[in-house]
């Protein structure tokens, strides 16, 4: 079993990776020694800047924040980071738009990385913080300068952040992200709409992480105010997406993939072929795939339990046109 199978066997245990508190001494060293252990951080944080917690990659989740209770965020950063985070707080601040910035920080014992810096307005009051290593692209970019290498990088981050926020997702979105696809070039698509189909199917769900880890988590059944919320994150996932430069024909499916047949869906209660074709391709794809996986409030269903459904929703939820190429390709694979 490899390292990251048991790091993921013991997460579906219970048991976490965690750090001990580091005294306020401490803080200074504190970042880079974190981000040396972990790939990726997630900060979730008051509007004050005060930590409520904080997760890593590598399949853990932090199960206890390593910084003192009521500690603020820039008290644990390096000189070099802080004054570039303070006026990246302003403009956030401002708008209360999502806002980035790159810096460069030693990791133990002696490496330069350079680290990209997302703040992320969210619900209930709260700012995430997510910080990744973007190295690679630094040394791309001395040989690569493109729209397409913006956006690629740019939809990476986003996909990373969401991990953060619901490990559940990645896998997920590999899995529909491929269907789609597969159903897109079935259905003939040209190579420019495939490409705006995977790039928005790589971000569909990014709305979620503002959305409250008390909701996007929770085992049981929302309440009506709950639901309320988490249907904003189609609308969320525009507003933060909506800066890419040509990324525009990719944001049907994060915003639109909700949406069904019959007008029932959300958040513009489209119907028929108001909703757009990527997004009716990309329905498909995203049910049959939560439908067939184990979640936590009930078993997955069987291939052919899932393709039932499908066919009784053909009308209702789904496009009755595409119906039956997707129940096709599915059946024929």
């Amino acid at each position: 079993m490899s390292d990251l199978d048991q790091m993921e066997a013991r997460l579906q245990k219970g048991f976490h990776l965690s750090f001990p508190p580091m005294p306020p001494s401490a803080f200074e060293d504190g970042l880079n020694d974190l981000l040396h252990t972990a790939d990726d951080l997630l900060f979730i944080l008051k509007e004050t800047g005060q930590i409520l917690g904080c997760k890593a990659r590598k399949g853990a989740i932090l199960a206890s924040c390593p910084f003192a209770p009521g500690s603020f965020i820039s008290d644990i950063l390096p000189v070099t980071v802080k004054r570039k985070y303070n006026r990246a707080l302003d403009d956030f601040q401002k708008l209360r738009r999502f806002t980035m910035f790159e810096s460069m920080l030693l990791l133990p014992p002696s490496v330069l990385n350079w680290y990209e810096f997302r703040l992320i307005p969210a619900l209930q009051n709260q700012t995430l913080l997510f910080i990744w290593d973007v190295s690679k692209y630094r040394g791309f970019s001395r040989t690569v300068s493109n729209l397409s290498f913006s956006i690629e990088k740019m939809l990476e981050g986003w996909s990373r952040s969401l991990y953060l926020r619901d490990f559940e997702t990645e896998d997920h979105t590999g899995r529909v992200t491929g269907m789609a696809l597969r159903l897109a070039k079935r259905l003939g698509l040209p190579e420019e709409e495939l490409v705006n189909i995977r790039r928005g199917a790589q971000v569909h769900d990014i709305g979620k992480i503002s959305i409250p880890d008390s909701i996007l988590l929770k085992t049981g059944g929302l309440t009506s105010e709950e639901w309320d919320l988490m249907r904003q994150h189609p609308l969320i996932a525009v507003e933060l997406l909506e800066s890419i430069p040509g990324i525009e024909q990719a944001l049907v499916i994060p915003r639109s993939h909700h949406e069904k047949w019959n007008g029932s869906g959300y958040p513009d209660q489209l119907i028929g072929e108001e909703i757009p074709l990527a997004a009716r391709i990309f329905a498909f794809a995203d049910v049959f795939d939560a439908l067939t996986s184990d979640r936590p409030y009930r078993r997955a269903w069987s291939k052919e339990f899932a393709l039932d459904h499908i066919r009784r929703e053909a009308g209702i939820h789904f496009d009755p046109h595409l119906a039956p190429d997707f129940l096709h390709m599915v059946q024929d694979q």
